[in-house]
């Protein structure tokens, strides 16, 4: 894997770390305590759908094309199921970028994005999804677990 693909690679695991550490470490209680929001209501099903998006996109990768990527699949029965298919589909997207020598291109519904704008892409709305969910702590005072402040230097 080039240099460039793993420094994204570093960031990617830093941002599911916190994910993770969010999922394992808030109790189930605030996990699926209402949010103000239209769709992905409780922090859990963000989660999902963080883990979903990822999903696809590694797909994406594997078959240069969106075309014909599930993006609503698989279902998870809990906590545990979620984190382990999240550890899976870390091991997958890390397989298919050793393939990868930064000239990849997917196909984005006719517009083609780099391998690394790709990346971006999904690392943006991980990031985007955990400053929601920090934010969504604070307003409904859910205690952001003591590691997660110190791993993203938040003084909340």
């Amino acid at each position: 894997m080039i240099i460039s693909l793993k420094s994204q690679l570093e960031a990617w695991k830093y941002e599911r770390a916190n994910t993770v550490r969010f999922l394992t470490q808030l109790s189930d209680e605030d996990l699926k305590k209402q949010l103000p929001r239209k769709t992905y209501t409780t922090i859990f099903e963000q989660i999902e759908e963080m883990a979903k998006v990822q999903r696809a996109l590694v797909e994406g990768i594997e078959k240069k094309t969106l075309d014909d990527v599930e993006w609503d699949v698989p279902v998870f029965t809990d906590k545990a199921d979620l984190i382990e298919k999240m550890a899976q589909f870390d091991a997958q997207m890390e397989k298919a970028l050793e393939k990868c020598d930064g000239t990849e291109e997917v196909d984005w519904f006719g517009e083609k994005k780099n391998i690394h704008g790709h990346l971006a892409i999904m690392q943006n709305h991980e990031m985007m999804h955990l400053g929601q969910i920090i934010a969504f702590c604070n307003a409904l005072d859910i205690e952001i677990p003591q590691e997660i402040r110190e791993a993203m230097h938040l003084s909340c």
